[in-house]
């Protein structure tokens, strides 16, 4: 397992993820860990050619999910 450099980003810290596959491609995931210090691990889907790309990916899906939480507090959310 590879772990690439961590950046923050709204109050969160992304750690991206990037595995090598038995293929020769790579799998990525986001390791988040927000203000409160809860951790949440995000699976990118997709196996990708290079680590650059899938470093990427990590990055762009966290910081997509983060987008979702600011928007609406999970607090906030009744669930049925």
């Amino acid at each position: 397992m590879q772990a690439e450099n961590m950046m923050e980003y709204h109050g969160c810290e992304i750690r991206p993820v990037v595995t090598a596959t038995e293929k020769g491609r790579y799998a990525a995931t986001a390791v988040i860990t927000d203000r409160a210090g809860e951790i949440r691990t995000l699976g990118v889907d997709g196996d990708f050619s290079n680590v650059e790309e899938a470093r990427d990916e990590a990055l762009e899906l966290a910081v997509a999910w983060i987008h979702g939480r600011s928007v609406v507090s999970e607090r906030y959310v009744r669930r049925t």
